[in-house]
């Protein structure tokens, strides 16, 4: 008798940590930041951190954007952005459109670990179809990759020893053809053996039809910063349109992107070094005609670079200053363009612990909309007045 209560009372204990284990496991997909995406159009922050390992555990930059909460636009690809993602919980089988601001390893780091996650989930969604007897094709549209054209090095640039017109950044197509294609040699074009490889579990049919097909498109933008127009991106059937415009980001390609989804808009700045106009184009709150003012006018939500503090105060390098944009210059930017909410992300070891001030800052500008400081997997749903 001693025994059997014994192990019923074993089986017991077991019984209720399974049970124990699922509620947690429903609970952590619950609570999972797919499922707090709703709404027309959405942000999702996989990375808010700069180019720095720190304690603190950001990604570096990457945002991804949802349609009718369905994933759909990828803005930079950092560092720990796909681990982010997994984290997430979202599946991004038909993604298909990637922006990328510049090509400093911060903002594409992990596409290729990105990109093979396409295809892999691609994949357990044919298992699944297949487990029920519904046939899903593989994947076959191209993944369309938006990024800025190439620039030289300027001869002046001091304490750089390029050769004159030498290319130190590639275009984003050449950048993206030396990853992956087969022709050029690219270095990770293995790739199209590999989806290949992957979707064909059962034999030249796969578990849901047709085996994937790697594809991609790669398409240059211009980087021209002076004049600089406002130049489309894409647009498609269904209202969703992508634009772009150069930034300052000192001798690096860099762009700013928009989206525009069904009343509703985002805006990301990339990395820039805003400036002014006049005499002293570091004023507080004077961002002059710079390109972002034209880029986020009107737009619900702003995301820019805030890695350094004002001009001045941290860091004392003032190439940072060239690089990125000082707190009461963003605040002229997010003034002028009439933003609603402003978000504050590529935090840095310099800004990171002094949000609270640089919102200060900001406000102190003349800024009156609403401020969030970025943290990774953090939501944004645009049709909500208060966001997730």
């Amino acid at each position: 008798m001693s025994q059997k209560f014994s192990v019923l009372k074993g089986l017991v204990t077991v019984i209720a940590g399974l049970a124990i284990a699922t509620s947690s496991y429903a609970d952590n997909k619950r609570k999972s930041a797919v499922n707090k995406v709703k709404g027309s159009l959405s942000v999702m922050v996989l990375g808010s951190g700069g180019p720095i390992a720190t304690a603190e555990g950001r990604a570096s930059a990457g945002y991804l954007i949802f349609t009718d909460g369905k994933p759909r636009i990828l803005m930079d690809v950092g560092g720990g952005t796909y681990q982010r993602l997994a984290q997430s919980g979202t599946n991004v089988k038909d993604l298909d459109i990637v922006l990328l601001s510049h090509l400093h390893a911060d903002h594409t780091g992990d596409l290729t670990a990105v990109l093979k996650t396409i295809y892999f989930h691609n994949n357990l969604a044919r298992g699944a179809a297949a487990a029920q007897g519904i046939t899903l094709p593989g994947r076959t549209a191209p993944i369309n990759v938006y990024g800025p054209t190439s620039s030289a090095l300027p001869v002046a640039t001091p304490g750089v020893s390029y050769p004159n017109g030498k290319l130190v950044y590639p275009s984003t197509a050449d950048y993206t053809h030396a990853h992956y294609s087969i022709p050029r040699g690219g270095v990770e074009h293995y790739l199209k053996a590999f989806v290949a490889g992957i979707s064909d579990d059962d034999g030249p049919m796969g578990p849901g039809g047709p085996v994937s097909d790697f594809a991609y498109t790669a398409n240059d933008l211009l980087s021209k910063v002076p004049g600089a127009p406002i130049q489309p991106v894409l647009s498609t059937d269904d209202g969703l349109v992508i634009t772009a415009i150069a930034v300052d980001h000192g001798p690096v390609p860099a762009l700013g992107f928009r989206i525009d989804y069904k009343g509703h808009s985002v805006v990301y700045s990339g990395d820039t070094g805003t400036k002014g106009r006049g005499p002293n184009p570091f004023a507080p709150g004077n961002p002059g005609s710079d390109n972002m003012v034209k880029l986020a006018a009107g737009a619900d939500m702003l995301i820019y670079d805030t890695a350094v503090m004002e001009l001045g105060d941290m860091p004392a390098n003032p190439l940072f200053h060239i690089l990125h944009t000082q707190p009461s210059l963003i605040a002229g930017v997010a003034k002028t363009a009439n933003v609603n909410t402003l978000v504050l992300s590529h935090l840095t070891p310099v800004t990171s612990p002094r949000v609270d001030e640089i919102a200060d800052i900001i406000k102190g500008a003349g800024f009156t909309g609403k401020i969030k400081k970025a943290k990774d997997l953090k939501v944004y749903n645009l049709d909500d007045s208060d966001d997730d």
